[in-house]
C-alpha cells in the first residue's frame, strides 16, 4: 500500500475499489474534475492515448481509466500533487496504464510525442492574475486556481500540439472565459464542437462549462447543450450528477469471473509473472511441470504475490507490463508491496 505523508488521507471515487490520496491542506479533487472525466470518457476507446494536463493528484485519469483500457499520461508541476498522483496510481495497480510526469505542461512536447494523442483533458487554473490582485497565500492553492505558472493560451497551444488530426480536447472552465477559449482554440487549429453548461439551480446563470474541441476540422457545427442542473433546493446532488459520482463501469457490473496477475518465486531465485483465472490450479500446474516452459526447469515454485481483476485484458496487460521490466525493478516492485523473497 502506498505510504501516506503528513496531512494526507485516502479517499474513494465512486466505489471502494478506486482509491485516491489527497492532501487535507490543499485542493482535493472536486465535482469539476468528475464532470470533465465523465464527459471525456465517452469519447475514449480502448486503444487510445490520452493525456491529462494540469492533472493534480490524477483524479480525472483514475476515473476515466475505469471505463476503458486506454493508456494515460498525466502531467502535474507541483511536486506534492505529482507525488500523490504517482502513489494513487500504484495504490490502484494502474502503473501499466497511467504514467505521471512531474513537469511543466509548457514542456510537454519535449518529452511526449507530438501529434500522437487521441484525447487531451485539462482542468486548468480558472483565474487570471491582474496587477495588484491578491492570490491565496498558500502557493499550492494559488497555483491551482490562478494562471501563475501557465495561462489559457499556453494550455490550448500544448493540447493542439499533442493531439493527432481529429483528436479531441476536453476542458472544464468558467463560462466568462468562453470567448477567450474559442479564440485561442481557433488560433491553434481547434474547433469547438460542444459546450455543456452546468448550473447550481435551474433559472440561474451557468457557473461551469465543459468544452469539447476537435483538431484540424471545420469550425461550424457547434452544439450548445441544455444546462445540467447540479443541486436540488435542499442542496443535494440531482440524479444526473449522482450517476456521474457513483457510476460503475459496466464491465465490472457484468463480470461473473475474476482474473489474476501473479508472481512466482522460482527455485533458482528468479521471478515469473503470469495470468490465470484460478490461482491454486495454476500454481499446481507450474509445480507439475505443465504451467510454462520457463518454470518447468525451475521447480518448485512459490506464489508470492497476486492481484485480482474483473477483466481478462487488464490482467493480461498487467502480466505483460511486469515481464518487461528488469530484475532490479521487479525486486523494488515486490518490496513496495511488502513481499518477502
Amino acid at each position: 500500500m502506498a505510504i501516506l505523508k503528513e496531512n494526507e488521507r485516502i479517499d474513494y471515487m465512486y466505489s471502494d475499489n478506486l482509491k485516491i490520496i489527497q492532501d487535507k491542506t490543499a485542493f482535493s479533487f472536486s465535482l469539476d474534475t468528475l464532470l470533465l472525466a465523465a464527459s471525456a470518457k465517452v469519447a475514449i476507446r480502448d486503444r487510445f492515448k490520452v493525456v491529462d494536463l494540469c492533472a493534480g493528484n490524477c483524479a480525472a485519469s483514475l476515473y476515466m481509466s475505469q471505463f476503458n483500457r486506454a493508456n494515460y499520461d498525466a502531467i502535474e508541476i507541483q511536486p506534492a500533487a505529482a507525488s500523490q498522483a504517482k502513489r494513487s496510481v500504484e495504490l490502484n495497480h494502474l502503473e501499466n496504464r497511467i504514467t505521471v510526469y512531474e513537469a511543466d505542461v509548457k514542456d510537454a512536447t519535449n518529452f511526449l510525442r507530438k501529434d500522437s494523442y487521441d484525447v487531451v483533458v485539462v482542468n486548468p487554473p480558472y483565474f487570471k492574475v491582474p496587477t495588484g490582485h491578491e492570490v491565496n497565500p498558500d502557493p499550492k492553492k494559488a497555483i491551482a486556481r490562478h494562471e501563475i505558472l501557465i495561462n489559457l493560451e499556453e494550455i490550448i497551444s500544448v493540447a493542439s500540439g499533442l493531439l493527432k488530426m481529429k483528436g479531441k480536447l476536453f476542458m472544464v472552465h468558467r463560462p466568462e472565459r468562453l470567448n477567450e477559449i474559442t479564440y485561442f482554440c481557433l488560433k491553434h487549429d481547434l474547433s469547438i464542437k460542444m459546450v455543456q453548461p452546468y448550473v447550481a439551480h435551474r433559472g440561474e446563470d451557468s457557473n461551469l462549462i465543459i468544452v469539447e474541441a476537435v483538431k484540424h476540422t471545420a469550425s461550424d457545427g457547434l452544439v450548445l447543450k441544455d444546462a445540467v442542473e447540479v443541486h436540488d433546493q435542499a442542496g443535494n446532488y440531482l440524479p444526473a450528477i449522482e450517476q456521474i459520482i457513483h457510476e460503475q463501469p459496466t464491465s465490472k457490473l457484468n463480470s461473473t469471473k475474476d482474473y489474476y496477475f501473479y508472481v512466482l518465486l522460482c527455485h533458482d531465485g528468479s521471478f515469473y509473472g503470469g495470468f490465470t483465472d484460478n490461482l491454486q490450479k495454476r500454481l499446481n500446474a507450474h509445480n507439475a511441470g505443465k504451467g510454462a516452459k520457463y518454470t518447468r526447469a525451475r521447480r518448485p515454485v512459490k506464489m508470492i504475490y497476486h492481484e485480482k481483476f474483473a477483466d481478462k485484458s487488464l490482467a493480461l496487460k498487467r502480466e505483460y507490463w511486469f515481464k518487461h521490466h528488469s530484475r532490479a525493478w521487479k525486486e523494488q516492485f515486490l518490496r513496495d508491496h511488502h513481499v518477502e523473497f
